[in-house]
């Protein structure tokens, strides 16, 4: 039974709450060397917790949909499969959330913050929901990718950048080219989801952005998304200079993605995104660091 909770939490995605944080850590420390690494850790628990309710609330709903009704390619949801009892996968996404909101809140007393922020996470909350549950389910009506790369990318970045700000006391600036390049690398991990899972979900009507422009978009946008966060943002943030290596790598997984036919495929280039973000996020700490 542990098994399938893990498996549906989807492990493998986990790294998208690491690299976001990391980059918020990476600008705030710029402005000052004393910012709070409780407040960063509280960040990243917070970030992950979100996530994890977000899947588990992605497999109820998307089987309440029938949007998992097929899985010629990609792994087996575990509500779908009967693995997990739905009721009980959506009260424990519910439980997360709750919890993820309560420390949204203990982030905000320790660094005094404005009581604006929590309206990040009322938003959070709601859409990590309406995703794929609700009346106008995003990742049916083709808004997923643009949930992922403001949600994952400038709202995690620039939230976690403006708390460590409070918590030294220093001026907030944003930085939208390293947020929304985070939100790109990561939303390539969808991208490759979606791409896997194009016929299917023609079939059961999910409107991904590539079931309505076609699987030569979803190419498209990850080959952008590269030259994005790997040419220009290292060009316009000189502090990511070293994440520019990881180009030629990206530029395998695209090639791969193209060819890809089975699910061993199709895992090997998810597996290879997940991995990409992972080195974005050591080489961004390489780069921003002193010797970088």
């Amino acid at each position: 039974m542990l098994k399938y909770w893990f498996l549906a939490i989807r492990p493998k995605t986990l790294i998208a709450s690491i690299l976001p944080i990391t980059a918020g850590f990476l600008l705030a420390q710029q402005k000052s060397d004393e910012v709070s690494l409780l407040v960063a850790a509280l960040c990243l628990v917070y970030c992950l917790l979100v996530q994890v309710a977000t899947n588990l609330a992605n497999d109820y709903f998307d089987h309440q949909k029938g949007g998992d009704d097929i899985r010629e390619l990609g792994p087996d949801r575990m509500v779908s499969s009967g693995r997990l009892k739905p009721k009980s996968v959506l009260a424990v996404a519910c439980f997360i959330l709750l919890l993820s909101f309560f420390v949204g809140l203990a982030i905000l007393k320790i660094v005094e913050g404005s009581p604006w922020l929590i309206m990040v996470g009322v938003v959070s909350v709601i859409c990590a929901l309406v995703y794929t549950g609700g009346p106008f389910p995003l990742a049916y009506n083709a808004l997923g990718d643009v949930f992922v790369v403001l949600f994952f990318g400038v709202v995690a970045v620039e939230v976690t950048h403006l708390v460590l700000c409070y918590s030294v006391g220093v001026i907030w600036e944003s930085n939208f080219i390293l947020s929304v390049g985070v939100g790109l690398l990561t939303n390539n991990l969808l991208v490759v989801n979606n791409y896997r899972d194009y016929h299917e979900d023609k079939i059961v009507g999910k409107r991904t952005s590539i079931v309505l422009f076609g699987r030569n978009f979803g190419s498209i946008l990850f080959l952008i998304s590269l030259f994005f966060v790997f040419i220009l943002t290292p060009i316009l943030e000189p502090s990511a200079w070293a994440t520019t290596f990881l180009f030629a790598f990206g530029l395998f997984l695209w090639l791969k993605l193209h060819k890809a036919l089975t699910s061993k495929d199709f895992n090997l280039v998810l597996t290879g995104s997940a991995l990409l973000i992972l080195l974005q996020t050591i080489l961004l700490v390489f780069g921003f660091c002193p010797w970088g």
